[in-house]
């Protein structure tokens, strides 16, 4: 959906995407758990398409509302939040602000571009009018009163919420039923698979403009040791090949070894 960054959709995304769908269609709450690092978050906001639309819903002044958007507000339906860990007791009206600046943004491209008129925006404006979906992120940090303020918005909105935390937050939710009773379906976002990090280890060979030769064992050693590291893990793949770019360029190397690799797993805290 958001092709503003090199995202990979692999096939742990692909099945967070007919969850994030399913949702939408039933108009239900889910939860996605998983380890910290598995790409929970990075997917969240690339099928939001959150990078692009943070940004264009983002104003200061009403003059500026929807002066530098484009179509891609059209399209959107998805807004991506997370939950503040520091007094989130008025999560429920911050994001009313966001969905209402997602959809007064969206009415006046429309007057923007001579589709509506102002008079039209304002009499039937709705801060959800044009929200699907809302993905809260870190919803481990929210206690009873704020999952309750959640539940409000869900209630009084034709929309469906996820909820994305970490493992057990299925179990600990069971303990609130007039919140747990409105869940309707739920998603472990696992570790990649062996195949789907070697497809990922190829695109970040290329990125560093590094040819990867396969039937070279210098190459094949190196991919297997950072299998062997990572674990699969999305987040520590990022950082593993930050550091090891960073050692190519201090060594003037242009040869990813198993030496480096053990040189960047050196310079990291891997604490997953």
């Amino acid at each position: 959906m958001n092709n503003s960054k090199k995202f990979i959709e692999t096939k742990e995304y692909r099945r967070f995407e007919e969850f994030c769908n399913a949702c939408i269609e039933y108009k239900y709450i889910g939860i996605c758990y998983g380890a910290p690092g598995v790409g929970k978050t990075l997917s969240s906001r690339y099928y939001a398409n959150w990078d692009i639309i943070q940004r264009q819903i983002s104003y200061k002044y009403a003059d500026k509302i929807a002066e530098k958007v484009t179509e891609d507000i059209l399209k959107s339906n998805t807004i991506f939040y997370t939950a503040p860990a520091e007094k989130p007791s008025r999560i429920g009206s911050l994001i009313d602000t966001v969905c209402y600046h997602h959809s007064i943004t969206r009415e006046m491209y429309l007057v923007r571009t001579n589709k509506k008129t102002e008079s039209e925006v304002y009499k039937n404006m709705n801060s959800y009018k044009h929200v699907d979906l809302i993905i809260v992120d870190e919803i481990d940090r929210l206690k009873l009163q704020q999952l309750e303020q959640l539940r409000s918005i869900y209630d009084e909105n034709d929309l469906a919420m996820i909820f994305i935390g970490m493992p057990g937050i299925e179990k600990r939710l069971s303990r609130y039923p007039q919140l747990y009773s409105r869940i309707g379906f739920a998603h472990e976002f696992d570790n990649l698979s062996k195949d789907e990090t070697h497809h990922i280890l190829e695109y970040k060979w290329s990125d560093l403009g590094i040819d990867l030769k396969l039937e070279d064992f210098s190459d094949y050693e190196a991919i297997t040791t950072i299998i062997k590291i990572t674990k699969g893990n999305f987040r520590l793949i990022h950082r593993l090949f930050a550091q090891i770019d960073r050692i190519l360029k201090i060594n003037n190397l242009d040869v990813i070894t198993v030496d480096v690799v053990e040189a960047a797993k050196d310079s990291l805290v891997i604490g997953i």
